[in-house]
């Protein structure tokens, strides 16, 4: 290579470098939109609006938070792996994100290539609650009610390939029974109908439930992680209730952006996020809901990412539950 060439591919290179650390300096300078794939009232929806006043205050700019449910959170996900990769939209993911491709053959997205990860912000526990339908104390006399009336019992799932979906498709092989599915397009419409009597059972995450567990109007069976809660240590896991040893199916929640986000961009996002975790009012509110911090680094959180890809679609293809 000539000399004039090598200068001028410094010049370029050196004009690239200080664009993109312009645009970190100057991010944000407009609206930041948290796309939550899912409805109001979700474990989602309460986190998205816990950190968009934290990034306000941060940023000085407006954040907003959009619901878009439906598909099992592919509409939401869409929509931002389209988005321009400027930071300026976000996902809030979850582990259903994460599962889906191994669900779905036309999918219009791929976690892996079409987003890049910014940050975990938590791990949330789903919890098994019944209505006043359904007369079982715990898990163990449940599992013997589906045995003896077999495509019977049903639950609410929040739709295809979403946590409650997939937690109670869980609960099913590891227990042999045949529990129909309700599938909803919202998760605060399907605990609804659990209390109404419409529907039998369901499995929400436990901060959009305990409102309802604590009022009595839905009567709580078990916790999914491996762990009782600290928010509700009186409700005993899976493991314990249903005497199935190995059962786990906690989620995580986490922002993701278009893949083609600056790097500089995305650690800033990521800086700002894991010192709102750190906030006094916001570590109280969500312990409340028993829902455990676990902020990460975007390589971290890349890699938790990976690996629960890997994860979930061996699980699916052991349980058989691919869907059109």
């Amino acid at each position: 290579m000539k000399l004039w060439q090598r200068a001028a591919s410094v010049v370029v290179m050196l004009a690239a470098s200080i664009q993109g650390t312009a645009g970190a300096q100057t991010f944000p300078s407009k609206p930041i939109h948290i796309i939550v794939p899912f409805s109001a009232g979700s474990g989602g929806d309460i986190l998205a609006r816990m950190l968009g006043p934290k990034f306000t205050a941060a940023w000085g700019q407006p954040v907003i938070v959009e619901n878009h449910e439906g598909a099992g959170g592919a509409i939401g996900a869409e929509i931002v792996a389209k988005a321009s990769p400027d930071g300026y939209t976000l996902l809030l993911a979850a582990t259903s994100w994460a599962a889906a491709p191994s669900l779905y053959d036309k999918l219009p997205y791929d976690p892996l290539r079409d987003f890049a990860a910014v940050g975990r912000i938590c791990f949330i526990p789903s919890v098994l609650v019944v209505g006043p339908s359904l007369h079982v104390s715990n898990v163990k006399d449940l599992i013997r009610l589906a045995r003896a009336k077999p495509g019977q019992l049903d639950y609410a799932s929040s739709g295809k390939g979403t946590s409650s979906f997939l937690s109670m498709e869980l609960l099913k092989a590891m227990a042999h029974v045949d529990i129909l599915e309700v599938p909803y397009k919202a998760t605060a419409q399907a605990l609804t109908d659990v209390i109404g009597g419409q529907v039998m059972m369901n499995m929400p995450n436990l901060a959009s439930a305990l409102p309802q567990i604590r009022a009595g109007r839905v009567r709580a069976l078990a916790v999914t992680s491996a762990k009782r809660s600290t928010a509700a240590p009186d409700i005993p896991t899976m493991a314990e209730s249903a005497g199935l040893p190995g059962y786990e199916a906690a989620q995580w929640q986490g922002l993701v952006a278009p893949s083609a986000t600056p790097p500089q961009i995305i650690a800033q996002i990521n800086a700002e996020l894991n010192r709102a975790l750190q906030e006094p009012d916001i570590r109280e509110q969500l312990s409340k809901l028993g829902i455990e911090l676990a902020p990460t680094t975007p390589k971290q959180f890349s890699a938790a990412i990976a690996s629960d890809v890997a994860k979930w679609g061996q699980l699916i293809r052991t349980l058989n539950l691919h869907l059109d």
